[in-house]
Parts: structure tokens; sequence; C-alpha cells
């Protein structure tokens, strides 16, 4: 009998001790639950914020805020250049910034005002300057013996190395030179064609258009020299309009020339003239 009731006292002594240490281990657990979901949501609360930084400097609040997870595009070229002549602010205007350009945004920063320093840009009177000074290189180029199309050109090789295709360098700039005099020249036609194909009262201004070589010669090299040299600018000629070789001329041509025009002088076998009032001048 006395056995088996302290038998029966240990045990609810066991049971006592079981029930507490049951307790204890139960509020160990409960609070090491509540730190890991108090450090969870920290965690995600700090990843959030980090994850959503905000950038100052900026005009209007869309322009203020991003998501370092979302694309945007920027724009380039033309389209680059408009859009940030439109995204500066206009010249004297006041703008809200909070920090400087790409700046993280602090909580309770100061929003301080800045007033754009930008120059109003106004380009009218010089874009009207260098539209009017074009205007004016382009009526002066049209109005150049200089200017001349495919044909021009071509035709003027022709008559050089038909005329002067045995002269020296000079010789063939020269024919060239008087072309181009009369092409400026207000009796003459005013392109290098019409000038070289020209009849007046039925007679050929030019030999070899009378009696068919401008077709026949082939321009050289130095042909091509001299005529590039001449339309870049290189002239001898004093101004003449006229050249003739007098062993190779008609009596009554040499008798015209001697009689209407004014030698300006000679060089290889061609003599070259002009009008005595354009010689004066």
């Amino acid at each position: 009998m006395r056995k088996t009731r302290l038998t029966g006292t240990h045990n609810d002594k066991d049971k006592s001790g079981r029930e507490h240490n049951s307790s204890f281990h139960s509020f160990v657990s409960l609070s090491v639950c509540a730190l890991t979901v108090i450090a969870v949501t920290g965690g995600c609360k700090l990843a959030g914020a980090e994850k959503h930084k905000v950038y100052a400097a900026s005009e209007n609040e869309s322009s203020s805020l991003y998501s370092e997870d979302v694309d945007y595009g920027l724009p380039s070229g033309i389209a680059g250049v408009v859009s940030g002549v439109n995204a500066t602010p206009a010249a004297g205007s006041t703008v809200n910034r909070i920090g400087i350009s790409c700046d993280d945004v602090i909580v309770g920063q100061r929003v301080r005002k800045v007033t754009s320093s930008a120059v109003e840009m106004n380009v009218s009177e010089s874009m009207a300057t260098t539209v009017d000074t074009f205007d004016a290189k382009v009526v002066s180029a049209s109005s150049s013996a200089k200017l001349m199309s495919d044909e021009d050109y071509e035709n003027l090789l022709q008559i050089v190395e038909a005329e002067a295709g045995t002269e020296d360098l000079k010789g063939r700039i020269l024919v060239a030179n008087v072309i181009m005099n009369r092409v400026k020249y207000p009796e003459f036609p005013d392109n290098a064609t019409d000038v070289i194909w020209q009849y007046i009262d039925g007679v050929a201004q030019f030999s070899p258009i009378a009696d068919g070589r401008i077709s026949e010669v082939v321009p050289s090299d130095e042909t091509k020299e001299a005529v590039k040299q001449a339309l870049e600018g290189v002239d001898y000629s004093d101004g003449a309009l006229f050249f003739i070789q007098r062993s190779a001329a008609a009596k009554n041509n040499i008798q015209w020339f001697d009689k209407n025009l004014k030698k300006l002088f000679k060089h290889g076998v061609h003599e070259f003239y002009t009008y005595p009032e354009a010689a004066q001048q």
C-alpha cells in the first residue's frame, strides 16, 4: 500500500514537470515565429523601398519617379534634340527641384526653387541672314559662266581640242577663256553650247563648226586640264572675245578683224581681239 502511494505521488510530480516544460517550449516557439514574421516583413519593406527609387531634378511628378524594373525608351537623333528642347525650361522660368540631378530623394528633404538662367534662343535674325547669303550665292553661281551643264562641258572640250589641239597648255586655256568671255558678254548667248554653235548672218563663228572638225576630235588629257583650269578661274585672255589664225583664215575675215576689232596680243598661232569699247572698259 505505501509503495503504491509513493509511486502515485512521484507520477503526479513528473506529470507536472512535463506540463511546465511544454509551456516553456511553446512560449519559445511562438517568440521565434513572431521574430521571423517581423524580420520577413521588414525585409520586404526594405526591398520594396530599394526597388522603387525616386530621382530628383525633374519638372513633373511623372518624370521624377521610376522603378528599376521598368524599361524607359529614350529618344535619339533629331527626336532627342526636339525632346531636349521641349524639356528645357523657358528663359526666366522658375521650377521646383528636390536635391540635384540623379540624387536619391530623402524623406523630409527641402524643396528649393531654381530660376532658369537659360537665355531665350532667337535664331530668326541669324537664320534670315543665312538664307539671304545663300540666295545671293545661288544667284551669283547661276549667273557665272563657270556653271554649266554636261553638254556645255563636252562641247567646250571639243572646241578647245579642235581649235588648239596643237597648242601648249596656255594656248588651250586661252581658247576656253574666249568661249567663257562670250558667255558673259551681253551680245552673245548665255551658255557655252550656243556660243560655240552660233551662226551670225549664216556664218559659223568658229571654223571647226563650219568644216565639222568639232565632231572628229577626241579631247586629250592636256585639253581637259586646260578646260579645268579655265573653269577654275585661270584667265590669260585680257577679255578677248575673238581669235584668228591668219595663216589659215580667209582674206575677208582678216580684213574684218583689222577694221572692226582691237588686237590685244598673240600667243602661238592665234591672235586675240576684242571690241574697241570692251577694251576701253
